[in-house]
């Protein structure tokens, strides 16, 4: 009977998933203490003026990259993806990082742009945003410039915020792409 109870719980401890493989699967999973011990709070989508939360250690889903903020509002930020064992950091807001879309996803030829997009009654969404008939250019090429950027063009445009947006690399410069422009 107890050789039957310890090859159960052996078996379960190998297909039930570690602290490291247990969270969502684009969310971010920050633990207490290191090497994913501790408190464990699980972030699954852009969060501001939060509580503060200390964290050291993280897990991040393959192929999604994170954005930890020291700042409530998106400032002081940390880019981060895969999962670090051991750091310590006061996390006051966190966001996804949106990827860089590839040359081979470009919209049109080139850096020029139509200046086209859809709008609705409380959005309006746009492709390969354009001043002046060329892309809207983002120098550097992060993430928290492009938040910058694109809420910059949107409120141009009479909206108040940007919610998403993308950057795009074309010949080795980086664009805005996908904005998303809202009254909120």
């Amino acid at each position: 009977m107890l050789r039957t109870l310890i090859a159960a719980v052996g078996a379960l401890a190998a297909v039930a998933p570690s602290p490291a493989t247990a969270q969502a699967e684009s969310g971010i999973a920050v633990y207490s203490k290191g090497h994913f011990k501790g408190f464990r709070t699980l972030i699954d989508g852009p969060s501001q003026r939060r509580q503060p939360l200390v964290v050291r250690s993280l897990v991040v889903a393959a192929g999604v990259e994170w954005e930890l903020c020291s700042g409530l509002t998106y400032t002081g930020c940390r880019q981060v993806k895969g999962s670090i064992p051991a750091m310590v950091m006061t996390v006051r807001s966190a966001r996804p990082v949106a990827a860089i879309l590839p040359a081979s996803a470009e919209v049109g030829a080139g850096a020029p742009s139509s200046g086209q997009s859809l709008r609705g009654m409380a959005s309006e969404y746009f492709v390969a945003p354009g001043e002046g008939g060329r892309r809207v250019e983002v120098q550097p090429g992060t993430a928290e410039a492009m938040s910058r950027r694109a809420t910059d063009y949107c409120r141009a445009r009479g909206w108040r915020a940007s919610p998403h947006a993308r950057l795009q690399t074309v010949a080795g410069r980086v664009y805005l792409a996908d904005v998303l422009c809202v009254d909120e």
